[in-house]
């Protein structure tokens, strides 16, 4: 699946898709009311955006451009340290 074709789907069913298909490489805490998680899908990166309340997805977005990466700079870098 393209990352065009995954955009166009709804929520429920990219959920179902990242669930299948998708590798979550990263995570992290956002603002203590969710939690958002790196996926590779496919050849393309996507966010998905939990909600620590109701512990479901809210939201799930394709990482597209370079500053998009940046709040997960830090998490990388950190993953690379402790595994050497």
């Amino acid at each position: 699946m393209s990352i065009q074709e995954f955009s166009q789907l709804p929520l429920d069913e990219m959920t179902n898709y990242l669930w299948d298909h998708g590798v979550c490489i990263s995570q992290r805490l956002a603002n203590k009311k969710a939690v958002v998680c790196i996926f590779q899908i496919d050849g393309f990166f996507v966010e998905a955006i939990y909600s620590s309340k109701d512990n479901r997805v809210e939201r799930i977005q394709p990482i597209i451009e370079l500053r998009e990466w940046d709040a997960y700079v830090d998490c990388l870098i950190r993953s690379v340290i402790y595994q050497s």
